[in-house]
């Protein structure tokens, strides 16, 4: 049965019920559920991976390739479990960009470690995936432009937050 999903909520669920079914290899793509041109699965892939290099080594040039001009990138950050949110974080392609291309120059290093990349879904016009790294958490949506190659255009963050008690 197909439900439409009616609110930015309902889509927002959904998205969330696909990370529960979100594969356990984490480069992995899910099973097949659409038809796709062959490699669409692994274009998104670069693209995410593309993403969380640009900023986590600093190169710019690698969001060029992944990002769409028209980005629209808003996250939510706080210092620690403590303290509340604060307000949305925006962030366009040229922010984007800037921050990264400062990354590399201040030559600073960051945690790789939690570097991960999940792909959730792909058909043939668009794409979502989650991006782990040393910032936090992002849900990404992809789409396949008409030049044939993956971009993101929106991504939703928060900081990592605090595990759950076990």
């Amino acid at each position: 049965t197909h439900r439409s999903m009616k609110s930015p909520l309902g889509l927002l669920v959904a998205t969330l019920v696909l990370v529960s079914c979100a594969s356990t290899d984490e480069r992995a793509a899910p099973d097949a559920i659409y038809a796709v041109e062959p490699g669409d699965g692994d274009a998104v892939l670069a693209a995410l991976q593309d993403y969380v290099d640009g900023f986590t080594l600093g190169k710019p040039e690698l969001l060029e390739r992944s990002l769409s001009s028209t980005l629209a990138k808003k996250g939510y950050r706080r210092a620690n479990a403590a303290e509340p949110y604060g307000d949305a974080v925006p962030l366009s392609y040229e922010d984007a960009r800037a921050l990264a291309a400062r990354r590399g120059e201040s030559g600073e290093e960051v945690d790789t470690s939690r570097s991960s990349v999940e792909l959730f879904e792909v058909a043939d016009k668009t794409a979502a995936g989650k991006v782990t790294a040393f910032w936090g958490i992002d849900y990404v949506h992809l789409v396949k432009e008409d030049d044939g190659r993956w971009r993101i255009h929106h991504v939703i963050w928060q900081t990592e937050p605090e595990p759950a008690a076990k």
